[in-house]
């Protein structure tokens, strides 16, 4: 099965690959936004993006304070 879609998104700011952020203590369950949108980081830009269910990205910078409780798929 190939999971490279869902594992990976390209960044809407600078078209480089990001990788879909996971919780911290399963590693495998994803991280959502408020919305229930994936989260993504890209690791060019150093922030982090959601894509919602119809692959649209948000242009917003996700809280800072986040980054550090995410482990990257």
């Amino acid at each position: 099965m190939n999971l490279h879609w869902f594992k990976h998104h390209t960044c809407p700011e600078d078209e480089e690959e990001a990788t879909l952020l996971v919780d911290i203590e399963t590693e495998t369950v994803p991280e959502t936004d408020e919305y229930g949108n994936l989260l993504y980081y890209c690791i060019k830009g150093q922030h982090i993006f959601s894509v919602d269910e119809d692959g649209r990205t948000s242009q917003g910078e996700h809280k800072k304070k986040h980054q550090t409780a995410f482990r990257t798929f």
